[in-house]
């Protein structure tokens, strides 16, 4: 602290509205380097933790380790045509080439042949559809991240779909990604309009440079150091919580307005008291 202390005092005099864009410029890096914004979507956020089926299904997942399972649905008008089992075989071998994929299941990786998929009750039910329109791609993932490897075979199914080959995914996991996609999306979206319709806003109304940037770096402060104390207190980015930065920004600008306008007034008052008294006593004289 003492050395904070003696770095501040021995810093440049550039004036208050300097040191306030750097503090800004200081806590920006610090938000960088320390803060993690890429929102998080957990257990939780489905069911509570004291839910008497999240419960039982934790006791039955401790006896019984399982993996995270994606569902790929391929649907063609003949499944079992040799154009479409080659691009089930190739589908699946793409698939089981990515590091966090751990085992496929499919009509090319399971049963000896599409035959004996078909004999079979067990195949037949796990991969086949009843109508035999199409068949399941079972993907067992590792327990880590799975943004990586759900991008990865999003790329393979946008490289395999095709108009008589169509596939669709599914799958725990996946809606997961797909929340936290949509939670980053907000967050950086309400973010920036924030800055931008308010930013505005604020120049339009008060017309100067440096009111502008003094009330965007405070505001921006305010944003910024709330990211810094969620993250400190071991809180991540969630469903509640996406927005916060946005609820911060908003409301020290209201503040800010407020005291801005009302210092305005207070000023143009006193300048046009002192006016008046000078042109009182200049007719008195």
């Amino acid at each position: 602290m003492k050395f904070l202390n003696a770095v501040w005092s021995k810093r440049p005099r550039f004036g208050m509205h300097w040191d306030m864009l750097a503090v800004t410029a200081v806590l920006f890096v610090l938000v960088a380097a320390f803060v993690d914004l890429k929102p998080v979507v957990d257990e939780n956020f489905f069911f509570s933790t004291n839910d008497p089926g999240i419960v039982q299904t934790k006791k039955i997942e401790q006896k019984f380790p399982s993996q995270p399972e994606l569902i790929l649905a391929a649907s063609s008008q003949d499944i079992s045509s040799p154009r479409y089992l080659g691009r089930m075989q190739k589908l699946t071998q793409q698939i089981a080439a990515i590091d966090e994929v751990s085992a496929v299941k499919s009509v090319a990786a399971g049963p000896k042949s599409f035959q004996d998929g078909l004999a079979s009750p067990f195949w037949s039910r796990l991969l086949i559809a009843r109508d035999r329109k199409s068949t399941n791609v079972l993907v067992f993932l590792e327990h880590k991240d799975p943004e990586k490897p759900i991008k990865r075979i999003e790329q393979i199914i946008h490289e395999l779909d095709a108009q008589n080959f169509g596939i669709h995914i599914a799958g725990p996991p996946y809606v997961v990604e797909m929340i936290r996609r949509s939670l980053a999306h907000d967050f950086w979206y309400f973010s920036l309009t924030a800055v931008v319709l308010f930013g505005l806003t604020m120049a339009a109304m008060f017309r100067s440079g440096r009111v502008f940037l003094g009330m965007l770096a405070t505001c921006t402060s305010a944003v910024l150091l709330t990211l810094l104390l969620q993250s400190a207190f071991g809180k991540k980015i969630g469903i509640l919580t996406v927005n916060l930065g946005t609820i911060v920004f908003v409301i020290a600008l209201s503040h800010l307005v407020y005291m801005t306008d009302s210092n305005t007034w207070t000023v143009t008052a006193v300048a046009t008291r002192s006016r008046s008294s000078s042109l009182l006593r200049t007719a008195a004289n």
